[in-house]
């Protein structure tokens, strides 16, 4: 009985030790993924393995796994005697990306699913309560980005469907970096903008209207578009 106790508490140990491996594993992801999505490695940034690997205290395998994903994700690539860079600095590939991002956006009422509308519509809320107090603060653009990536979490979270769910998220996650120059530039606009997405998702979400809620963000989507136009042009 001793014997299988202690196979019992070696195994617990060992799922216990895999988990905290995996937590980390995410959390280097997502703090490397919001740095390039909020700016802080601009395009064009080298990310070195080593000082990566100093820097979050793991041997160098895991942040080369990590560099691997966040290069599937479109946000890093690798180049010959460079390394590994932060991808993104051409606006008309920007351009490209929200102009699917908006196609795709437009047949989200089919991949939705209006069963976790009313908890879905409490995460919106909350935000919408956090975007109005951006309007009486110093652009931020991690406060910003904070609100923009839970808001995309929310609908990202209704598809149903993993191939367009997974596609939608790296439709976000590579264009909302331009979404974040142009705040920069254009704070005020960009937060009343933001304040009216979140109030016309809320209302979406309260009639379970999957459509609806996907039309919003194309109708956004396309807001952007005609911005970046803008600064293209």
């Amino acid at each position: 009985m001793a014997r299988v106790a202690r196979t019992k508490l070696s195994s617990a140990g060992t799922v216990g030790k895999a988990s905290a491996v995996r937590y980390r594993m995410s959390g280097i992801y997502q703090t490397l993924r919001d740095r390039i999505c909020t700016l802080y490695y601009p395009p064009g940034t080298v990310l070195g393995a080593t000082a990566l690997a100093e820097e979050f205290q793991v041997s160098r395998t895991p942040i080369r796994q990590n560099l691997q994903k966040l290069e599937y994700e479109g946000l890093v690539e690798t180049r010959n005697g460079v390394g590994t860079i932060v991808s993104g600095g051409d606006l008309r590939e920007y351009r490209d990306t929200y102009a699917f991002q908006l196609r795709l956006s437009e047949m989200l009422g089919d991949f939705c699913s209006p069963a976790h509308a009313p908890k879905a519509l409490e995460r919106m809320q909350r935000l919408a309560v956090g975007a109005k107090t951006l309007q009486h603060q110093q652009a931020s653009l991690q406060a910003f980005w904070q609100i923009l990536h839970e808001l995309h979490s929310v609908i990202n979270g209704l598809i149903t469907n993993g191939e367009v769910r997974q596609t939608h998220d790296r439709c976000y996650l590579q264009a909302s970096r331009l979404r974040l120059n142009i705040v920069a530039i254009l704070w005020d606009e960009e937060v009343k903008y933001l304040n009216w997405e979140l109030e016309e998702c809320c209302s979406a979400l309260r009639a379970r209207d999957m459509r609806a809620l996907g039309l919003v963000q194309r109708n956004y989507i396309s807001f952007s578009l005609a911005r970046i136009a803008r600064f293209i042009s």
